[in-house]
């Protein structure tokens, strides 16, 4: 069986991970701030201007520590078999905009699906200087041909877009160099910018980051459903259903909650990301949050 079930739990300290201003900036462009006009999203988009303090976009947190997590000790399968099925981030304050933290990782969870099977990589990123908790990410990778080894089938999934029209739809246009821009966050997978390389494993041009398209989402949710306040923004998940494509048109369709959101984005017909929830962070620690409901109605 190839995958090691025995370091299931099992967490490693990673090296140190500093940010500044300017990759807080560079990581809001790259996820479409600012893509609606020049004075729109100027807290996420700028650090001088008038009046306005620069704040992090929170699905920032994928880009801090996105190295660290090494896969030497989650089996010895093929790094062809891993698909990235899905992505989950929760914020216990606010981002700083710019900081040190330290990622401590591990693989936390391995569930058999049959055919293939799942393993959940969480991190955790520490205050390099308190090492209080800044935020937790749990990646979810799917690993084709591994299934089968006896293992648990995992939680059964409890989510469902809601009975009526959602409450927002959220439309935004990526543009044809996002996959570029985008890159320069770290993750230099030529999938996202050599056509060659793209055609090679069966796709007309380099695709989207799926990270990428889930930080759209994420701009959408924080704007309508937090109303743009980044202290009161807890958890979001996302489930990678389908590629995207530069210059695709994203519809980002969101159902309100008691304590978030549920949300889908579409291109055209097609869902992208599948099974997003969004928790309040207030909601994550168990407080009420009747005052932003009544906020963002």
């Amino acid at each position: 069986m190839a995958i090691h079930m025995h370091n299931i739990g099992k967490m490693s300290e990673g090296e140190p991970f500093s940010w500044t201003s300017k990759d807080a900036l560079l990581y809001a462009l790259s996820v479409g701030a600012g893509a609606g006009g020049p004075a729109k999203n100027l807290a996420f988009t700028t650090e001088n201007s008038r009046g306005v303090d620069q704040k992090v976009l929170p699905t920032f947190a994928v880009v801090l520590g996105s190295t660290s997590g090494s896969m030497d000790g989650l089996g010895d399968f093929k790094l062809s078999q891993i698909l990235h099925g899905g992505q989950q981030i929760t914020l216990h304050r606010e981002l700083a905009t710019s900081g040190t933290v330290i990622p401590v990782s591990g693989m936390s969870a391995a569930y058999d699906k049959g055919k293939n099977a799942v393993i959940e990589l969480s991190t955790e990123l520490l205050d390099a200087a308190t090492r209080e908790l800044v935020a937790t990410s749990v990646t979810t990778m799917i690993i084709r041909g591994e299934g089968g080894f006896g293992g648990p089938a995992g939680p059964s999934e409890q989510w469902k877009v809601p009975d009526r029209p959602a409450d927002v739809i959220v439309v935004e246009k990526t543009s044809l160099d996002q996959a570029l821009i985008y890159r320069l966050n770290g993750d230099r997978n030529p999938l996202h910018s050599d056509p060659q390389l793209a055609k090679m494993v069966g796709f007309d041009q380099p695709i989207l980051h799926g990270l990428c398209t889930m930080g759209f989402a994420g701009r959408a949710v924080l704007e309508q459903v937090c109303g743009s306040d980044v202290e009161t923004f807890g958890t979001l998940s996302v489930r990678f259903a389908a590629p995207v494509v530069p210059g695709d048109e994203l519809a980002t369709s969101i159902w309100k909650t008691e304590t978030g959101a549920v949300f889908q984005v579409r291109v055209g017909e097609t869902v992208v990301l599948d099974r997003g929830s969004y928790a309040h962070r207030r909601a994550v620690a168990g407080e009420s949050t009747d005052h932003l409901a009544a906020a963002t109605a």
